[in-house]
């Protein structure tokens, strides 16, 4: 049984137009999964901007360019466009649907301007005894292995870092050799899911 039965988590979660986009869907797990991946990526944006932001997920409304029922995972991969509403502004978004996962990028800017972003989602091996502190260590590793590449640096040159504040711990940064570098990136993982994304204004 999918999460989209559990009633009192769509209900508590999701807006009447979401319900019911989800209710429609041939793949309702899918749909509420692409919704839900919306949510987080517009909440990890405003974070950036505004560190009191909240994440009471309703009040971050998704849409998806998607025609009545086409949205499902069998067989194949499918790519949606769309928006969320937020208490602090409009985030486009991307979000990819396959067999193995669901992984959403967005922005702030236009979607022309998403094509631009590097992101990679990895599976790590089956055999992987998984816990929170691994998980993040695996998908710094590999943010780090490809900002190398296209930086041309060392890995052992490059840092995610992190800064606690007054609102608990800041979004993750990059710095190479030591100082901040201006690149915005964003990490995600979910037991042997991995992903990440980065932008930057080279």
């Amino acid at each position: 049984m999918g999460k989209s039965r559990d009633t009192r988590f769509i209900n508590r979660v999701f807006s009447p137009c979401e319900r019911e986009l989800i209710s429609r869907a041939e793949n309702q797990d899918a749909v509420l999964w692409a919704l839900w991946a919306g949510k987080e990526a517009a909440y990890k944006l405003v974070k950036k901007h505004d560190p009191s932001a909240t994440s009471v997920p309703r009040l971050y409304k998704v849409s998806l360019d998607c025609a009545e029922g086409s949205v499902g995972l069998s067989p194949g991969s499918y790519a949606l466009t769309g928006f969320v509403d937020t208490p602090y502004g409009r985030i486009q978004i991307k979000v990819f649907i396959t067999s193995d996962y669901v992984h959403c990028i967005g922005t702030t800017s236009t979607l022309d301007e998403m094509d631009a972003l590097v992101w990679h989602v990895d599976r790590m091996s089956p055999d992987t005894r998984v816990s929170p502190d691994y998980e993040s260590a695996f998908v710094r590793k590999a943010l780090k292995l490809r900002l190398s590449t296209y930086y041309d640096e060392s890995p052992e040159n490059i840092e995610i870092r992190r800064v606690k504040s007054s609102y608990g711990l800041g979004p993750p940064f990059v710095c190479i050799n030591g100082e901040p570098a201006e690149i915005d990136i964003s990490l995600s993982h979910d037991g042997l899911i991995a992903a990440y994304a980065f932008a930057t204004n080279a």
